[in-house]
C-alpha cells in the first residue's frame, strides 16, 4: 500500500516541522504552495516534503485542492488531505492498513478533533482515483458516480487541528457568498453561509439566511436543523425579539430532542428571562442526556459545568437549597478554578455574599 499526505499552503512555515513529523510514515508528503513568502517551501523540503508551486486566482479552496490532488502520482493507493496546521496522531498508518482494502475501499471516516472541543467524522482519507473537490469554501470530496463506493470507519482519533487563532476568517464570507450564488439550491452551502453571518454578529442577515436554509428541500438532517433554530434563537435575542427567540429555541428541542445542546440553549434563554421553573426543568432534561455524538454542530460547553450551574441557580430561586448545593458542587468539580461558581456555592449554603449569577457567554 502506498500512502500520500497532500496539502495546500501559504505562509505557514511555523507549522511545517510539526506537520511533516506527524506525516513521516507516509510514502510521500506533497505540498502545493500557493505563494508563500515566509520560507515555507524550503522548510518543508528540509523536512522531507515534496513541494510544488501553484497559482490560484481568484482564490478558491476547491481549485487549490484539486490542483494538489492532480500532482499526486498515479501509483498512490490512499490519499490523506491534511492542512499544514493539522497533525496525524501516532499509529495512523497502522489503522489505515488494518482497515483499507486496496482496489475496493474508496474512503475512510475517522475521528477528527478540530481543536475547539468538537470531534466529528469527515471524509478526508480517500482513494487516489475517482475523487474531486467541490465548492469554493468548506469544500467537499465528491466521488465520481461511475465508481462504486465502499467506505470503512475507525473510532481512533487520526487527525487533530491545532489552529493559529490569530488567523483571520475575513475571506470566508466573500467565498461563501460565491458558493451560495453558484449553487442556490445547495443546503450545505446555505447552512455554512448563515453560520458565518452568525459568527460575524450580522444578526438580521443571519436570521434571513437561516430561514432560507430551512426552506430548502435538502435541509433534512435533524442536527443541522437544530443548530439553525438555536442560531435563530440567539440572533433574535440579540435583536430584542424574545417571542421569536423562544419559538426558535423550542423548535430546536423538537428537531433534536436527543441532544443536550437543544435543552441547554432553551434553559439559558429561560435563565435570561428569569423563568426559573422552566430553566430548571430544561437543565435537568439536558443533564439526562449522556450520549455525546461526534458531529460538527455540537457545543462542547454543554458537557461541562453549564447545565449544572443553570440547575443550581434556578433551584435556589425555586427554594430548593439542597438541590442547588448538589448541582453547584458538581459545577465546581467540573470547573474547579471558577471563582463565581465557588461564591455561588457559598451563597447556597447561606453565607452572606452577592446573589448568584450565570457567567456571561
Amino acid at each position: 500500500m502506498k500512502i500520500c499526505v497532500y496539502a495546500i499552503s501559504k505562509n505557514e512555515a511555523k507549522f511545517v516541522s510539526r506537520f511533516c513529523d506527524s506525516a513521516r510514515d507516509a510514502d510521500l508528503i506533497l505540498i502545493a504552495d500557493t505563494g508563500s513568502t515566509d520560507g515555507l517551501p524550503e522548510e518543508a523540503e528540509e523536512h522531507g516534503a515534496t513541494v510544488h508551486h501553484i497559482s490560484v486566482s481568484p482564490w478558491r479552496f476547491d481549485v487549490a485542492r484539486n490542483a494538489a490532488l492532480a500532482l499526486v502520482p498515479g501509483d498512490v493507493d490512499v490519499c490523506i488531505s491534511l492542512d499544514i496546521d493539522e497533525v496525524l496522531e501516532p499509529g495512523w498508518r497502522e489503522e489505515i492498513e488494518r482497515l483499507w482494502q486496496v482496489g475496493t475501499t474508496t474512503n475512510m471516516r475517522f475521528l477528527f478533533d478540530c481543536g475547539n472541543g468538537i470531534v466529528f467524522r469527515p471524509e478526508r482519507i480517500h482513494a487516489r482515483n475517482g475523487y474531486m473537490w467541490r465548492h469554493p469554501c468548506h469544500e467537499l470530496l465528491i466521488l465520481d458516480s461511475r465508481v462504486p463506493a465502499s467506505q470503512v470507519s475507525s473510532d481512533m482519533v487520526l487527525m487533530r487541528h491545532l489552529p493559529d487563532d490569530s488567523k483571520s476568517r475575513s475571506q470566508y464570507m466573500d467565498i461563501l457568498g460565491i458558493a451560495v450564488q453558484e449553487t442556490p439550491d445547495c443546503h450545505r452551502n446555505a447552512f455554512y453561509y448563515a453560520r458565518e453571518l452568525g459568527y460575524q454578529a450580522r444578526h438580521q442577515e443571519c436570521v434571513d439566511a437561516f430561514k432560507r436554509y430551512l426552506s430548502l428541500p435538502g435541509s433534512v438532517w435533524d442536527h443541522e436543523r437544530c443548530y439553525a433554530h438555536r442560531a435563530l434563537g440567539r440572533a433574535y435575542t440579540s435583536l430584542g425579539n424574545h417571542f421569536e427567540a423562544e419559538k426558535s429555541f423550542r423548535q430546536a428541542t423538537v428537531d433534536a430532542p436527543h441532544i443536550r445542546e437543544s435543552w441547554s440553549e432553551l434553559a439559558m434563554f429561560m435563565y435570561q428571562q428569569g423563568r426559573w421553573t422552566e430553566c430548571f426543568s430544561n437543565a435537568l432534561i439536558g443533564l439526562g442526556i449522556t450520549h455525546k455524538e461526534p458531529i460538527h454542530t455540537s457545543d462542547p460547553g454543554v458537557w461541562g459545568y453549564r447545565l449544572h450551574d443553570l440547575a443550581a441557580i434556578s433551584a435556589f430561586h425555586l427554594g430548593m437549597s439542597e438541590i442547588a448545593i448538589k448541582h453547584g458542587q458538581i459545577a465546581i468539580d467540573l470547573e474547579p478554578d471558577d471563582g463565581r461558581l465557588q461564591n455561588n456555592l457559598r451563597f447556597y449554603h447561606g453565607e452572606n455574599i452577592a446573589q448568584p449569577a450565570l457567567a456571561a457567554e
